[in-house]
């Protein structure tokens, strides 16, 4: 007995002390991850633990100070944020909102980013989630997606879906509203919904739909306008207005009814966000005030869309211009903002359309793997991401995936040859 009792202990004493060993090789390893960073010399997305006890909300208390301390140090001389009403939380930004979207699929509007839309475009800073992505070299164009879309104003001008909208829309389960698609050489849009959706209209395509493509009903809503000034690349303006898709929605005739089509059902968080009320921790990772795209694509030399994005400390959000100047919305003149700014690297290729009257398109790949960088609060950690078409996830430096800061987030699909070399667009 007494051999028994012995042996046991031994094994007790072992065990502790090799608990004691892993515990201290952690606990260093979590030190040599927190370290602060210095300037890009740091190894981009060396990040410990998700978050901190800070209080954080869509506008976080003003921050002071260098733009390089980690953001788990508690901002100074701040106001603590009292949190938005609600028992909910909003599932594409984390934060809490008072009504129940459980069951209710996202929007995703296709909106016109061309040069000649930047007169009339609006709505856009309304946006849980926006992507950007080229649609032909030197143009891109939006996806925008809300939560709720009976909370959202005008959004204009609504325009065409391309093969990838179709996949970015999977990615929340959201509802894909387009005017149109494109049918090319390369690919079928109105097929390949079918293949996917169940049917030609398992889409809202307000190209055809009465509330958002007659006289009539756009008289009524407000959701045509415009008439004949974009000739010929546009008949009229085509706008979002949530009355009109409401009534889109209750009317037996409409073909997306028909269809089956419905915004029942859960939304899928292809985005993960801390819990709301911590700190998104983005300690060791490498200062990012200024970012710096250019959607390009292989096969063009021309100069590509030049985006590019300031961190404002005063609100914790990365400031949007483009073409040089602020990027602000034609009613409002609200400046678009985002509390995340993630780009993802892919092969965006310039190919011919097959169509006579618009020639040139884009091919981008939106399935596969690669790298990407997210930026928060004025830094940057290196990312990877895969997607299948249906779901899209991020994966951090240390092989965990990706947790946002709660707010709304901006993703822009750039070519892989724009950072070959290994070339920093941040600073």
């Amino acid at each position: 007995v007494w051999e028994v009792q012995m042996k046991k202990e031994i094994k007790r004493s072992l065990f502790a002390f090799l608990t004691i060993l892993l515990t201290v090789a952690f606990c260093t390893l979590i030190a040599g991850c927190a370290g602060e960073s210095g300037g890009d010399s740091t190894p981009i997305g060396t990040i410990p633990a998700e978050t901190t006890a800070t209080t954080q909300g869509e506008n976080p208390p003003e921050t002071t100070g260098d733009t390089n301390t980690s953001s788990e140090d508690t901002t100074s001389g701040g106001t603590p944020i009292i949190p938005p009403e609600g028992s909910y939380i909003n599932p594409l930004t984390g934060i809490p909102t008072t009504k129940d979207l459980s069951n209710t699929k996202p929007l995703a509007i296709v909106v016109d980013n061309i040069k000649s839309s930047y007169a009339r475009q609006t709505g856009l800073d309304q946006a849980d989630i926006l992507y950007e992505a080229l649609v032909a070299p030197g143009i891109t164009r939006f996806l925008m997606v809300v939560a709720d879309y009976t909370t959202v104003d005008s959004v204009c001008n609504i325009r065409s879906g391309r093969d990838y909208h179709l996949d970015l829309a999977a990615y929340q389960n959201a509802v894909l509203m387009c005017h149109g698609g494109s049918k090319t050489v390369h690919y079928d849009f109105y097929q390949m919904a079918a293949d996917r959706l169940g049917s030609r209209w398992g889409f809202i395509d307000t190209q055809q739909e009465y509330w958002f493509a007659t006289v009539e009903a756009g008289n009524k809503y407000g959701t045509i306008t415009h008439y004949e000034e974009r000739l010929p690349e546009l008949k009229y303006d085509t706008l979002f207005k949530p009355a009109a898709l409401t009534a889109l929605l209750n009317s037996k005739s409409a073909y997306f009814v028909k269809a089956g089509g419905t915004t029942t059902g859960t939304p899928k968080q292809s985005l993960k966000f801390v819990d709301y009320g911590t700190t998104k921790s983005m300690a060791g990772a490498s200062s990012a005030t200024t970012i710096n795209l250019e959607f390009t694509c292989q096969g063009v030399s021309l100069a590509g869309k030049k985006v590019s994005f300031r961190y404002d400390a005063t609100t914790d959000k990365y400031l949007r211009f483009q073409d040089g100047a602020a990027h602000v919305d034609s009613e409002t003149n609200k400046q678009l903002s985002f509390t995340n700014v993630i780009t993802l690297f892919t092969d965006v290729e310039n190919v011919k359309s097959g169509i006579s009257s618009d020639p040139d398109m884009t091919l981008v790949e939106t399935r596969g793997s690669g790298t990407g960088y997210y930026f928060y609060g004025g830094k940057v950690i290196q990312i990877t991401w895969r997607s299948d078409g249906d779901t899209l996830t991020l994966t951090d430096p240390l092989g965990s995936e990706l947790k946002l800061a709660t707010g709304n987030t901006y993703i822009g699909y750039l070519d892989n040859d724009y950072i070959y070399g290994g070339t920093t667009f941040w600073s």
